[in-house]
């Protein structure tokens, strides 16, 4: 997708768009569930906050995976779909990707890390 925005590769870019669409809404889909498995881990913890490493993990995972998935959701589900311009609707969400690159790589190790490890 990234190269495909740069050059020409003769390839139809709404078949692309589409395609990822749709795995954008697998991957949120993905996120629901494990938000889900996540409150029903608390609920057979009886919702006891005494363990750290899950104390670490959920301000992560509902301030900063949470809000983006909800953006993400937004973009396209909602914006790029009803936008005018499909191209420039495309660009803001290629740019808020580009932005949300950084902080989600971090924030994802690190979940993984307390995950695995359970400091």
């Amino acid at each position: 997708m990234i190269y495909g925005n740069f050059k020409d590769t003769k390839c139809d870019k709404h078949i692309l768009r589409n395609f990822y669409r749709w795995m954008t809404n697998l991957e949120i889909a993905g996120f629901v569930l494990a938000l889900a498995m996540g409150f029903y881990m608390l609920h057979l913890l009886k919702y006891r906050f005494d363990i750290n490493w899950l104390n670490y993990k959920l301000p992560i995972v509902l301030l900063l995976f949470l809000p983006l998935e909800v953006l993400n959701f937004w973009f396209v589900n909602v914006y790029i779909p009803k936008s005018q311009d499909k191209e420039k609707a495309y660009k803001r969400y290629d740019l808020f990707n580009y932005i949300v690159a950084l902080p989600l790589l971090v924030g994802g190790l690190v979940v993984v890390y307390l995950a695995v490890v359970k400091p």
